[in-house]
């Protein structure tokens, strides 16, 4: 299974700008193709399988794997149909109504991923994936306070997880903490160097917020560096020239 993860970025309201496709894009879209393909050749052998399933949880089992990668696909529907049978066999397994309260996230039914998800905490309230999914939830219905606790969460369980150490960040620069913000930006890109994103929310923050044009500007550039092909580095750069970089 494999646990796909929503992403909160900090951004200003921009246009992107058009670009013509590199190599590496097109290479990209190539590998892309490639992982599709394996993943419906997956999902027909998981659909295929249920009708050898002995017992209601091994069907739960395979509806969840189902679910999972519907999930990665985007298949938002089929995400959500796919948990809920996994809930119909296994109504008190912790996976299946995390998998469900996600697709319903996915889905934009914030009310009902709330009520799966703390469905799946209350079953195993030490999945931290859970609690960032409930983060991402509360941060989409504004309820910031309670997403910051949830990201929290998440990294007393799981201090690797640098999504949440992102997202986290950037609920705390709405709340207006904006040096617990920075800490928990640094930390994200502390642990995965290469999230482009981190950076850019730093230069953000920094630019728009604590008035540091020096370290705003440093930031965008590891940015740019970290993600050399972002549909908006004409822009970007923009910004670093209006800052004197």
């Amino acid at each position: 299974m494999r646990p796909a993860v929503l992403s909160l970025l900090l951004i200003p309201a921009i246009l992107l700008c058009a670009c013509k496709k590199d190599m590496q894009e097109m290479m990209l879209e190539e590998i892309t193709l490639a992982e599709t393909a394996s993943l419906n050749r997956e999902l027909a052998a998981l659909h295929a399988s249920l009708k050898d399933a002995k017992t209601d949880f091994d069907r739960a089992v395979i509806y969840a794997k189902i679910a999972g990668i519907n999930s990665e696909k985007g298949n938002v529907k089929e995400a959500v149909r796919s948990s809920q049978e996994s809930v119909k066999y296994q109504p008190n397994q912790y996976m299946s109504h995390y998998l469900l309260g996600k697709s319903y996230l996915q889905a934009g039914r914030f009310a009902d991923a709330e009520e799966s998800l703390l469905t799946s905490i209350r079953l195993k309230e030490t999945f931290p994936l859970s609690h960032f999914e409930l983060g991402n939830t509360y941060y989409k219905m504004r309820r910031n306070d309670r997403a910051e606790t949830e990201f929290g969460i998440t990294v007393k369980l799981d201090p690797r997880h640098f999504m949440a150490h992102n997202n986290r960040g950037v609920v705390l620069s709405l709340m207006g903490k904006h040096a617990e913000a920075v800490r928990s930006f640094e930390e994200a890109a502390r642990l995965r160097p290469d999230f482009a994103r981190a950076y850019r929310n730093l230069g953000v923050l920094y630019d728009l917020k604590l008035k540091n044009r020096v370290m705003a500007v440093k930031n965008y550039r590891k940015y740019l560096d970290a993600s050399p092909n972002c549909p908006e580095r004409h822009l970007v750069r923009t910004w670093i020239r209006v800052l004197g970089g």
